[in-house]
């Protein structure tokens, strides 16, 4: 399948096209709007590819870049407004599983001087400190996810191990 919801837009990795969802919207006609587009979809050819920051950048200005470009998540904004030291009140959403740690370890990824600052997000709540002290773990859980096509992610176990943080 080559199509994704990808910053809360239905989203085709092979020629980048978006269709945004009016929402609220009832499972129905999110399930027909998501059929339509895949069947747009199915054909397209491979042009798409993520954009990539500039890592001669500054960390506040690659933080700024993935902001604006980035794929985004709640929990990836939340590190974002952590780690960038905003200082306006901001919901605190951890991540739940794989594709949201996904979103973060993209941000890590795109402003890897970050890496160094997760200690930080411990203060937000016990699930990110339980996540921060385990993030070595779970990047490596994901990676071999990743490089399996998550065909093995039960064996991987990522899913259970992040709830289990997330519970205690």
């Amino acid at each position: 399948m080559s199509t994704t919801i990808r910053n809360q837009r239905l989203f085709c990795l092979n020629c980048g096209e978006e269709y945004e969802i009016g929402f609220p919207i009832s499972m129905i006609m999110f399930k027909y709007i998501t059929k339509g587009f895949e069947e747009m979809h199915k054909d397209c050819e491979k042009i798409w590819e993520e954009p990539q920051v500039d890592q001669n950048k500054s960390a506040k200005q690659k933080a700024m870049w993935w902001i604006a470009n980035g794929e985004k998540g709640n929990s990836s904004e939340t590190m974002w407004n952590c780690l960038i030291d905003n200082q306006e009140k901001y919901r605190i959403n951890h991540p739940y599983d794989g594709d949201d740690f996904g979103r973060c370890y993209k941000l890590l990824e795109t402003v890897p001087e970050w890496k160094k600052e997760l200690y930080k997000l411990k203060t937000l709540s016990k699930a990110w400190e339980n996540l921060v002290n385990n993030w070595d773990k779970l990047t490596e859980m994901y990676k071999t996810n990743v490089r399996e096509n998550w065909e093995n992610s039960k064996d991987v176990g990522m899913y259970e191990f992040m709830q289990t943080l997330i519970q205690s």
